[in-house]
């Protein structure tokens, strides 16, 4: 009888290992902070790629993950510092953060001297968004 052409494995057999969000430096998952979940692609039910990082030896992680994986992080009692990027949105005090305003900023930087002795400057304009959380909280990011 041949083979199953490998296109037709279950799902199941495509999964990726299920690893534990860890810290190799410290050996540890206690100060962990989940800064982004991303959509994993192609997609895999019930998996996602995640960012994070150690508080305690400040390094930065990023993997492919269960969802169960990343809540069991997230889901820890207590309030979590910091933004989580959470697809196109980002969540401050559990909270999705709303869009306050928008601007033009200018950004400007001394690249050298002309001929004539005097200081280049280069600029950029950006458009940002001003996003806003309801304890207060604002942090601006380009659009």
């Amino acid at each position: 009888m041949p083979a199953q052409p490998a296109s037709r494995v279950p799902d199941e057999a495509h999964q990726p290992p299920d690893e534990p969000l860890w810290c190799a430096r410290c050996n540890s998952d206690q100060y962990l902070l989940v800064d982004t979940i991303q959509s994993h692609y192609p997609p895999i039910p019930n998996v996602v790629d995640v960012a994070y990082e150690c508080r305690a030896c400040q390094y930065s992680y990023e993997q492919t993950a269960t969802v169960h994986r990343v809540a069991l992080i997230l889901n820890r009692p207590g309030k979590t510092p910091g933004v989580l990027q959470f697809g196109g949105q980002f969540l401050h005090c559990g909270e999705p953060m709303k869009t306050k305003s928008c601007e033009l900023r200018r950004i400007q930087a001394p690249i050298g001297p002309t001929s004539d002795g005097r200081e280049r400057i280069a600029e950029v304009y950006i458009n940002t968004r001003v996003l806003g959380c309801a304890c207060g909280f604002r942090m601006e990011i380009p659009d």
